[in-house]
């Protein structure tokens, strides 16, 4: 057996990469990695009892050489008898469109394919071929970047439940001498060669300057990775913990910290809740930075109302009343009237919230009336006066809320609640003829409530478009 084998095998298991009856979908770009990948997963199926499908994406990029790789990798597939799968687009053209990277856009629509044959395909797990060097150089590139644990962490073994390395614990020499050892080819990419791409200039020219004072580096960052990964995980554990204590609301495209409950976790602690939660306002983005999170550390430490920090990808850390606000600044534009739609779903332009209504009658009801939270309202509809329309809040707006004794203005109830002063135009207000209904998400009026007389109710449910922070297995890669 192969030491390339029983590394495989052995990292399979330890992680639980591949689970009996699984379908697997193999990444193969026809480069030394992946070709490797591939024969020692097909050698491993038969023992593991998965099954083995074969992905490839032609990028656009290099003409006659690109669809060579394609067609390599389609007579690989079928002298290993798997099924194959491809598709071509062009990285080029989309980057007229996207302003990004182009190995970011290669990466983004390679992910994009592998996710959707693997749905068609029903492949419970997409294996791509990163090796141990792979990983000492992710670690070296992200400690230059200034990377917290997350980014030391390097390459997960696995990711979301569904991408696998297997790989991830053997050397590119190893990987060199199994396919010379048994005659098998593999394709070459040029651009693996260019320099002016900051993966390829730290692996052809930066790492082997270091080697020449530390012979070990690799191995030693691959190590760090290790290590990191372990303790990546654990304080996303620990984070897990902590959000649902210092998060006091998620709505609108913010999330909304007790500053209280923030001040009692150390700052190890915190660092991990402002970048999950900047994670999950803009999950198209990398890690927040560390000099970002600082800065956001640096406004909760001194607690002066009002402060403010810039973060990348138009969000906003705000102290505000007490609380830290996150949120996206992209949306400090009021949305328009909109009519709302009974039965349907309505969502208010610039805002992120959906409101879904229905019509039930009331004895189905009973039950959600009286255990309903702010996202919910329930009125009795003949007690309406349509038209019911969602809109921005108006100077004076003022309203009964319910169970509450007298009125109050709608400014008064968002600032009571904390709701940060460049989102307030943001918050949607249901009205029929006769005035305010609901200050969505945050209270109803007392005005035509559910009693025993009510024959048909109007159930209303307000939800976010937006991502919440979920738990985390790894730094995306």
């Amino acid at each position: 057996m192969s030491s390339v084998r029983t590394t495989v095998l052995a990292t399979i298991r330890r992680y639980g990469m591949i689970s009996p009856r699984d379908a697997v979908l193999a990444a193969v770009s026809g480069g030394p990695d992946s070709v490797c990948m591939l024969h020692v997963l097909a050698d491993l199926r038969e023992e593991l009892e998965f099954e083995l499908k074969v992905a490839h994406l032609e990028h656009g990029f290099r003409g006659e050489e690109s669809r060579a790789d394609a067609a390599f990798v389609r007579d690989l597939a079928e002298r290993l008898a798997i099924p194959f799968f491809c598709d071509e687009v062009s990285v080029p053209r989309f980057l007229l469109a996207q302003p990004m990277s182009a190995q970011d856009a290669a990466r983004m629509l390679r992910y994009q394919f592998l996710v959707k044959v693997s749905k068609l395909e029903f492949c419970q797990r997409i294996a791509t071929g990163h090796n141990a060097d792979d990983q000492a150089e992710t670690v070296l590139m992200r400690l230059l970047r200034g990377a917290g644990p997350d980014g030391l962490a390097g390459i997960p073994p696995k990711r979301e439940g569904t991408i696998i390395r297997p790989l991830l614990a053997v050397w590119r020499s190893d990987v060199m001498a199994y396919l010379e050892e048994r005659g098998l080819p593999w394709r070459t990419d040029a651009t693996n060669l260019d320099s002016k791409y900051l993966r390829n200039e730290i692996r052809n020219e930066v790492m082997p300057l270091l080697e020449r004072h530390n012979p070990n580096l690799r191995r030693a960052l691959a190590n760090v990775g290790t290590a990191m990964t372990d303790i990546a995980a654990h304080l996303g554990r620990l984070t897990d913990e902590a959000l649902p204590r210092i998060v006091k609301r998620a709505s609108l495209g913010q999330f909304v910290l007790d500053s209280t409950a923030l001040g009692h976790y150390d700052e190890a602690l915190r660092r991990c809740v402002f970048r999950r939660l900047f994670e999950a306002l803009r999950p198209d983005l990398g890690p927040l930075p560390f000099r970002h999170v600082e800065g956001v550390l640096s406004m909760a430490r001194e607690g002066r109302a009002g402060a403010s920090v810039e973060l990348p990808g138009g969000v906003t850390a705000r102290l505000e009343h007490g609380a830290l606000v996150i949120a996206c600044g992209r949306q400090e534009a009021e949305f328009g009237e909109r009519a709302l739609c009974v039965p349907g779903s309505t969502a208010p332009e610039g805002s992120d919230l959906v409101i879904e209504a229905s019509l039930v009658p009331r004895e189905q009801l009973s039950d959600a009336v009286r255990s309903a939270d702010e996202s919910e309202a329930f009125f009795d509809w003949d007690a309406l006066r349509p038209p019911l329309v969602l809109r921005p809040r108006r100077e004076g707006d003022r309203f009964r809320p319910f169970g509450l004794e007298g009125t109050k203005t709608v400014k008064e109830l968002l600032i009571d609640e904390k709701v940060a002063f460049s989102f307030r135009p943001l918050v949607p207000i249901l009205c029929d003829a006769d005035g305010i209904l609901w200050v969505v998400g945050l209270r109803r009026a007392d005005r035509a409530p559910v009693t025993d007389r009510t024959g048909t109710v109007l159930a209303l449910k307000a939800r976010r478009q937006e991502a919440t922070p979920g738990t985390r297995e790894g730094s995306p890669h």
